[in-house]
């Protein structure tokens, strides 16, 4: 897993590029791991808040593409940090089959975000994403980004249901089981098979 900037180009004649092109995309192809991508972050932009002073920008996820262009043998998963990114993300996710995208990272992990974003990927994914993770530093932090997203997950299903139901589709315990079961990891690691 890795932490990139929004400047993050790839292809591009610079360290990253040779990194991923002679280690790290071998070593993922070799071991069948996927690589993991955070994009958008921007480090210290005020340094006196120490590990709290970074900050966000959109990325231009052109380089994402040409990854799983390129590599279509080795699977990547995917969270950006800026909202302009999370649309253009899902539409990325829905032309990849090596690509997953996952969770909702640091300044998207507030509960009007966090909705705002499942109900977007729910539309263009179905249930083929993963609606969080547990990246957090601090174990308190785990709690509260769960708890968020558990009800939140419970609203936009809710909703769903409800519209499928109303055109005459019949809901089963089993379609929610399998559906709850895909987006807390289920479709994870389907995708890492």
């Amino acid at each position: 897993m890795v932490s990139l900037p929004p400047t993050f180009a790839y292809p591009a004649h610079d360290a990253t590029t040779k990194i991923l092109k002679e280690a790290v995309i071998p070593f993922c192809r070799d071991s069948g791991l996927p690589l993991a991508l955070m994009i958008g972050v921007k480090r210290a932009v005020n340094p006196d808040l120490q590990l709290a002073g970074d900050g966000l920008g959109r990325a231009d996820l052109v380089a994402l593409e040409n990854l799983c262009a390129e590599n279509q043998d080795v699977k990547f998963l995917c969270t950006v940090l800026s909202r302009e990114n999370q649309q253009e993300l899902c539409v990325i996710g829905r032309k990849f089959r090596n690509l997953h995208i996952f969770g909702c990272w640091w300044f998207t992990n507030i509960p009007s975000i966090i909705e705002e974003m499942t109900r977007l990927r729910m539309e263009l994914l179905g249930t083929s994403f993963t609606v969080q993770h547990s990246d957090a530093r601090v174990l308190d932090q785990v709690i509260y980004k769960w708890d968020h997203s558990r009800q939140i997950m419970t609203d936009v299903l809710t909703d769903k249901y409800t519209h499928l139901t109303q055109t005459g589709w019949s809901l089963t315990d089993q379609a929610i089981q399998r559906d709850v079961n895909n987006l807390l990891g289920a479709s994870f690691e389907e995708f890492c098979r």
